[in-house]
């Protein structure tokens, strides 16, 4: 086959394969260092939000110490309060891993679709299969793309609601002990 430019002066269908075949290539590149770039932030947002966590709770208990009758019971309720924040940030890290691989996927499925996308335009024998194509691929990305935006918005709404129960819990037990006391 060969890579010669046609008479007219345009790639040949290899040559465009080729040429799209590299703008993919590249896309995906792309992708995949956003993706890496965006979890490294999002670890480093969450051990920042674990720590500021792990502080509040501290400040609580020692405030709260008045409140507790005995030693034996403020150290089990500090106890209690670490074990939440771990959990909770055990439970945000795992989501972060999930959502990073959600969007791996859906940027995998993406580079997906358009090679196959540009290799059915590559393809087509008249302006007008082309207009159409072009016009049910804009439709079918959009739908897409708010179908995964969805999709990504509820796991991330689970996944705070999910990261702060135990944190909640820990502060519901607070203003219990601190009722008690009073």
């Amino acid at each position: 086959m060969s890579t010669a430019k046609t008479s007219k002066g345009a790639p040949s269908p290899a040559e465009s394969l080729k040429r799209i075949e590299d703008v993919v290539a590249v896309q995906k590149e792309s992708i995949e260092t956003v993706v890496r770039a965006g979890a490294d932030a999002a670890t480093k947002g969450v051990d920042k939000a674990v720590a500021m966590t792990k502080e509040q709770v501290e400040a609580a208990v020692k405030a709260g110490a008045v409140a507790f009758k005995n030693y034996e019971e403020l150290l089990q309720f500090g106890k209690e309060n670490v074990e939440a924040v771990v959990a909770s940030g055990s439970i945000v890290v795992k989501g972060v891993q999930s959502l990073s691989h959600s969007w791996v996927a859906i940027a995998q499925a993406s580079m997906d679709e358009q090679v196959a996308a540009s290799k059915a335009l590559i393809g087509a024998k008249s302006l007008k299969e082309v207009m159409d194509l072009s016009s049910s691929m804009a439709k079918t990305n959009f739908e897409k793309l708010m179908a995964e935006g969805t999709k990504l918005t509820q796991i991330s709404t689970k996944l705070a609601e999910e990261a702060f129960s135990p944190l909640s819990t820990r502060v519901s037990a607070a203003v219990e002990k601190f009722f008690k006391a009073a």
